[in-house]
């Protein structure tokens, strides 16, 4: 799990780099409206995947439901950042926002819930 933990926390990086990038130079700058929405929501997806990342390393108790909504939110949010005519994402971005959002939540999905077992009497 630390190397998953790892691994968000560096997605979460690169995809607010670029989401930063975009909600500066075409949305701020450029002026557009929808660079900058596309920014600030790429934004925070990042900061839910670092979050994400510190939470599946520090083993807090609602991770498995964060890493879901983070991972459901990056699919999502790449997938409409990739479509034409704007295509605000490239495909690396796509490719990597994607492909470890579906990684993250067949992990996430997979591992066993922390629940106590029921009462035998």
């Amino acid at each position: 799990m630390m190397v998953l933990a790892l691994v968000s926390i560096l997605v979460g990086l690169l995809t607010g780099f670029g989401a930063v990038k975009e909600l500066i130079l075409p949305g701020i700058v450029g002026g557009g409206l929808q660079p900058a929405i596309i920014g600030v929501i790429g934004t925070i997806v990042s900061v839910l995947f670092v979050i994400s990342g510190i939470a599946i390393w520090r083993r807090w108790p609602n991770t498995r439901g964060l890493a879901i909504l983070t991972s459901i939110l990056s699919i999502v949010f790449h997938v409409y950042a990739a479509l034409p005519p704007h295509r605000n994402v490239g495909p690396p971005a796509l490719i990597l926002g994607v492909g470890f959002g579906l990684v993250l939540l067949i992990v996430m999905l997979s591992s066993k819930r922390n629940r106590t077992a029921p009462a035998v009497g």
